[in-house]
C-alpha cells in the first residue's frame, strides 16, 4: 500500500503452470488491494485481455478521459503475454504500451499480469515489474523483487537462481525472494463470474501483433546474422546464448543455420 500512496505504482507479474491459480490469485489479490485503497473492483469493469485496454485504463480516451480508471485503481491483465510477448519486440504498438506503462506512475495504479513464463515477456518490461510472483502450485505463491543495484543487467538474478534452484529444489535462498503467500481458491460464485468475463472478454485478443508481413525484412536479417554468427563466431557465441537472447527454441536456431528456413 505505501508503495501505491507514494508517486510510484505497482506492477506485479503472476507466473506458474496453466490451471494452477495465476487468475484466481491475481483476482483475490486485486480485490483486496481495491477494499485497502477504498476502490471499487469488479471481475468485469478491473479485468481486461487488450493491451489498448489497459491503455485506455490509464489514460483513457479524448479529451474527456473516457473509460480511463479512477487513480489508485487495480487492473488485471489476465493473459499479459499477448500484449507484450517477446517475439512482438518490433511492434510499434508493443513500444507505445511499453513507454506508456514507463510514464504512467502519477497515477497510482496497480497492474497484475498473468503469464506462464516470465522470461517470454519483452525485455524492456522488467525494469517495471515491482514484484514478480510464481505459483508453485495451486494455493501456494512464491514472491520475488528486483535487484536495486543500478551496475547489474539482471535484476531479477536468473543466472544465479536457476543453479541455486536446482540443488535445493525450494526459493527460499533465492537471491531476491521476498516470502510465500498461501491463498485461497474461489468460491463457486467467483469462479463462474470470472469464466463468464474471460469467455466473453478474451474472444479476438489473441496474437495482437497483426504487422507479421511488414516485418518479414527483420526476420531475413535476423536469421542471416545468425548464420553469420554460426559461421564466424560459433566457439564464443552458442545455440543456447542465441535462444535466450531470441526467444527462439533450439531446433529452429538449428533449422535457421542449415538454410531450412
Amino acid at each position: 500500500m505505501s508503495i501505491l500512496k507514494s508517486d510510484r505504482w505497482v506492477f506485479i507479474t503472476v507466473t506458474g503452470k496453466m490451471g494452477e491459480g495465476k487468475s484466481c490469485f491475481m483476482t483475490i489479490l486485486a480485490a483486496e488491494i481495491s477494499k485497502q485503497m477504498g476502490k471499487p473492483f469488479s471481475y468485469k469493469e478491473n479485468i481486461t485481455y487488450s493491451r489498448k485496454e489497459i491503455g485506455i485504463f490509464i489514460d483513457g480516451e479524448g479529451e474527456e478521459k473516457k473509460g480511463q480508471a479512477p487513480e489508485g485503481s487495480t487492473i488485471v491483465a489476465d493473459e499479459i503475454i499477448s500484449m507484450f510477448f517477446k517475439r512482438n519486440w518490433h511492434d510499434t504498438e508493443q513500444s507505445a504500451g511499453i513507454e506508456l506503462l514507463n510514464k504512467c506512475r502519477d497515477r497510482h495504479l496497480c497492474l497484475m499480469g498473468a503469464v506462464p513464463n516470465f522470461w517470454d515477456l519483452d525485455k524492456a518490461l522488467y525494469s517495471v515489474i515491482t514484484f514478480r510472483v510464481h505459483i508453485y502450485k495451486r494455493g501456494i505463491a512464491w514472491v520475488y523483487e528486483p535487484d536495486e543495484n543500478p551496475h547489474t543487467d539482471d535484476i531479477w538474478h536468473r543466472r544465479i537462481n536457476e543453479k541455486s534452484f536446482s540443488k535445493r529444489k525450494n526459493p527460499f535462498r533465492d537471491k531476491g525472494y521476498v516470502g510465500t503467500i498461501n491463498f485461497r481458491d474461489w468460491t463457486k460464485e467467483e469462479k463462474e463470474e470470472y469464466l463468464k468475463i474471460r469467455n466473453t472478454k478474451r474472444v479476438g485478443t489473441e496474437a495482437q501483433s497483426e504487422k507479421k508481413e511488414r516485418y518479414s525484412h527483420l526476420k531475413r536479417q535476423r536469421d542471416e546474422l545468425i548464420r553469420a554468427i554460426d559461421k564466424y563466431a560459433r566457439k564464443t557465441i552458442t545455440g543456447k546464448m542465441i535462444s535466450e537472447l531470441t526467444g527462439l527454441n533450439p531446433q529452429t536456431i538449428t533449422y535457421i543455420k542449415g538454410g531450412q528456413r
